[in-house]
């Protein structure tokens, strides 16, 4: 058994050596698929830069940001140029008409309740950026996950090549004592299907490798006839469960979107205040300046803006002209003041202030759900990696029992000289259900430290802890 265990740690040890060397820059030659060395930080670098659906989400955040500008497109200044040309012939008598503005305006202030759309589109983008962090959240645990595979995958495969050399040279010493009639042809069969269990299972690897190294350069956008090699393995996390739910509770996007929703949710509750404000509208104009207050019944918003629209080409007109409709320039001044006060709605804007209180109340009481429920997602999933580490040891341990009896029982079969206790009176079948014990073993074992290794990594995803 020590024997055994030293053969495997020296295969592990070949394959730690080997994807360090392999790690190196290789040279080139232009000749069949490029090896690429991958280390973590660099794979999830490429995902974040490469996987499509990370791209995805950063174009919808793009369009929102400049749906966003759009809708503000109104609180810049407007400049535009209006030119009028008109041509009247009555007899002999040919009018023409030629008159050009310039228009500039600009927004001074706003009040009131934020416009509906004004509000929709910042909505957008908030909710854009939550999904676009998603996204590269789920990216990064997705190639965890495949580094963790691979990297199990590749080390049982340099175990089990270390048992499969050690088989093979186990039947050939069987071969040779069938041959010299020194033990049975059952022997001699037993060792060839513990031998070709153990072929199975690394076929069965290659491929899974295959498919996951695969998968890996879809989410990294790495060439996909380039051969991947991993530099090193993922560090184990050393964190305490008080940690574990602080890091969820500060790095939660389902936090981040329902304290932004309550945010949002108390300046609409305020904002039924303005429907008890007066309807407000006036006009203030010297010569060709002007300031408004105009009020948008829709939105209940109240815009102050500043107008300038000088005449600057004109050519006077007969003032009998049909065309003549306007004065064509503005002197003095003039103030327009309208005033509507509401005494009584209906309770309208008491029902719409306790509507949105009342949503304002659901949503602070979901939060409180959700910080519950993850406080116990991180506890389970804490616990999870735990009741996961103790199941490999023993595993592991139920492996070396296994082993040790599969051994015993070959030796006792084989016809050695002495007797050991409790194991006298043994038969083939004996034998054959101690190698069939012995192959579940080990497909438990590496099955519980996959386990293991995803036990881990589920706690980080319910952390959503991705540094």
């Amino acid at each position: 058994m020590n024997k055994r265990l030293t053969v495997l740690g020296i295969g592990t040890l070949f394959f730690s050596i080997l994807s360090v060397v392999s790690a190196q820059p290789l040279p080139s030659n232009g000749r069949g698929p490029r090896l690429v060395s991958l280390q973590p930080t660099r794979a999830i670098e490429l995902a974040l830069q490469n996987n499509e659906t990370v791209r995805k989400a950063e174009k919808v955040l793009e369009r929102a940001k400049a749906n966003l500008r759009l809708s503000k497109a109104v609180y810049l200044p407007q400049v535009g140029l209006t030119s009028e040309y008109q041509r009247q012939k009555d007899g002999d008598i040919d009018e023409r008409d030629y008159l050009t503005r310039a228009q500039m305006s600009v927004l001074l202030t706003q009040f009131g309740e934020i416009p509906a759309g004004l509000d929709a589109a910042q909505e957008a983008v908030r909710k854009a950026e939550i999904e676009y962090e998603r996204a590269k959240k789920d990216s990064v645990h997705a190639v965890r996950s495949l580094w963790h595979n691979i990297t199990l995958t590749q080390e049982e495969i340099t175990q089990r090549r270390a048992i499969e050399v050690e088989l093979d040279e186990k039947l050939k010493g069987t071969e040779l004592k069938h041959e010299k009639k020194r033990i049975r042809y059952l022997s001699r069969l037993n060792t060839e299907l513990e031998l070709s269990e153990q072929q199975l299972a690394l076929n069965e690897l290659q491929r899974r490798l295959d498919v996951d190294t695969a998968e890996l350069i879809r989410l990294t956008g790495l060439d996909p006839l380039a051969q991947v090699a991993l530099s090193q393995s993922l560090p184990d996390d050393e964190i305490t469960l008080h940690d574990a739910v602080a890091f969820a509770l500060v790095n939660s996007l389902d936090l981040r979107d329902l304290r932004g929703d309550i945010v949002r949710q108390e300046r609409l509750a305020a904002e039924t205040i303005w429907n008890r404000f007066p309807e407000l509208s006036a006009e203030a104009r010297y010569k060709d300046l002007h300031v408004l207050l105009e009020q948008h019944q829709q939105n209940r918003t109240w815009d102050a803006k500043a107008r300038y629209d000088p005449v600057i080409w004109d050519r006077e007109r007969d003032a009998s002209s049909i065309f003549e409709t306007n004065p064509r320039t503005q002197d003095g001044w003039e103030v327009r003041f309208n005033l509507n006060i509401p005494l009584y709605d209906g309770k309208r804007t008491e029902s719409l202030r306790s509507m949105e209180l009342a949503k304002l109340e659901r949503l602070q009481l979901e939060y409180t759900e959700k910080t519950k429920r993850i406080r116990v997602a991180v506890r389970r999933d804490y616990r999870a990696v735990a009741n996961a580490k103790e199941r490999m040891a023993i595993e592991q341990k139920r492996l070396e029992i296994r082993e040790q009896q599969l051994r015993t029982i070959e030796r006792v079969l084989d016809q050695v000289t002495f007797d050991i206790p409790g194991y006298q009176g043994l038969t083939f079948n004996d034998a054959f259900q101690a190698q069939a014990q012995f192959t579940e073993a080990q497909r438990v074992f590496y099955q519980a430290r996959r386990n293991y290794a995803a036990a881990k990594e589920k706690l980080r995803e319910t952390m959503e802890w991705i540094e």
